[in-house]
């Protein structure tokens, strides 16, 4: 290579950088579910920036190092062997298979909750799941989502059915964005390498591994998001709630003056209506429901994160209520203490198993409203790790 042709080479390099930047910086926010149209508009963003790279002085090296044209989809990321390519000008490649997310809730009467416990535990094994935890009188299996409707159906006919529910969650445009922004950035990430093999300036070999170094960390939090939703779409959590037929428990809350508290479940949605919009930012380690009338999330260790509307009826403040919340709730835990966070008065539960789970539960007030907050802590070591990401958010937690 002549010493001109090499000197224009060198010169690209800063701006090819900036090209790769381009390609992959509109794809750093982590898009929720059912963002379709917003997805829609970084994809065209990513595909222009893409168009601009190919059209610069991109050495040839570099050009080999990526997929060829004749080999990528609508969105760059290369195809799988005999996936069909679109020619329809979608932003993403239209497929019938939908991705969902299905739980079952059970609550069944019986007169032995030790021998239904077993039995349950059996039904998990036996159809390939597993389970997630056991409480004092509840039940929380995973099995298989193929299996998700019979095994349900086997659980309800353990006794008298007082409460069931399915819910279903589509989250598959959510499972495509990941998938989206991962080709992208790792399409990207080849670049920077073939443009690391052509300059050896210092200074421009240090600006290119530090971009390559980002976006694998950018690759690795995506990568651990799809794991954790492969899980969920993959194995159905079904939880049972199993009551003795002489409950006592059962009846002290049904004398509980306020409706909304009687109703407080730490394992299963207990508000399901958020009035008004709330700004909640728990991060990347948790996968939020969109499209859902409350807000939920949780993360891969099982901690949960749900929010719903009550009325503020009788009209109290935060205080009034964190007192009510402490007095009728005390006696179903074996300890709590009260916290403040931001705008938020709550009470922390600890549960009176040997192994504990920890519930958390806070109002924010907005005038005849009240947001509720609920957070489910599986065991200590959820509580340790995830504690103060929930802390920091909920001070931040704004409603609009």
């Amino acid at each position: 290579m002549g010493a001109g042709v090499r000197g224009r080479v060198i010169q690209s390099v800063p701006f090819l950088i900036l090209a790769c930047v381009l390609l992959f910086s509109s794809c750093e926010r982590m898009p929720s579910l059912g963002k379709a149209k917003e997805s829609a508009y970084l994809y065209e963003e990513d595909y222009a920036a893409e168009e601009l790279l190919d059209e610069a002085t991109v050495p040839e090296a570099a050009k080999r190092a990526a997929p060829a044209e004749s080999d990528r989809g609508e969105t760059g990321v290369p195809l799988a062997e005999g996936e069909p390519s679109s020619d329809a000008g979608e932003p993403f490649p239209v497929k019938a298979d939908r991705r969902r997310v299905y739980s079952g809730y059970a609550k069944v009467l019986v007169d032995s909750v030790e021998r239904k416990i077993e039995e349950i535990l059996s039904l998990a094994t036996v159809h390939g799941g597993y389970v997630e935890s056991v409480y004092e009188h509840t039940v929380i299996i995973r099995v298989p989502a193929e299996k998700f409707s019979a095994v349900f159906k086997q659980i309800l006919a353990l006794g008298e059915t007082l409460d069931k529910r399915e819910e279903t969650y589509d989250v598959t445009e959510y499972y495509t964005d990941l998938e989206t922004r991962l080709g992208i950035a790792e399409a990207t990430r080849e670049r920077l390498y073939a443009l690391l093999q052509k300059t050896t300036d210092v200074e421009e070999r240090l600006k290119i591994l530090r971009e390559i170094r980002r976006l694998t960390e950018e690759i690795e939090t995506i990568e651990g998001n799809l794991r954790l939703l492969k899980e969920l779409i993959a194995f159905s959590r079904i939880t049972v709630e199993l009551v003795p037929r002489l409950s006592f428990e059962e009846e002290a809350r049904e004398r509980i003056p306020f409706g909304w508290i009687a109703a407080l479940d730490p394992l299963y949605v207990s508000l399901p209506v958020l009035r008004g919009r709330i700004d909640l930012d728990l991060g990347d380690q948790f996968a939020q429901f969109e499209k859902e009338r409350a807000f939920r999330s949780e993360s891969a260790d099982g901690v949960r994160v749900r929010v719903g509307t009550a009325p503020n009826d009788p009209k109290g403040d935060g205080e009034f209520w964190q007192t009510a919340l402490a007095y009728h709730l005390d006696r179903y835990y074996g300890e709590h203490v009260t916290v403040e966070v931001g705008r938020i008065r709550a009470v922390l539960l600890t549960s009176k198993d040997r192994e504990p789970f920890y519930y958390l539960v806070g109002v924010y007030v907005d005038g005849r409203k009240i947001h509720v907050v609920e957070v489910f802590f599986p065991g200590k070591s959820a509580l340790q790790a995830k504690r103060d990401i929930i802390m920091e958010a909920l001070a931040e937690m704004r409603v609009r």
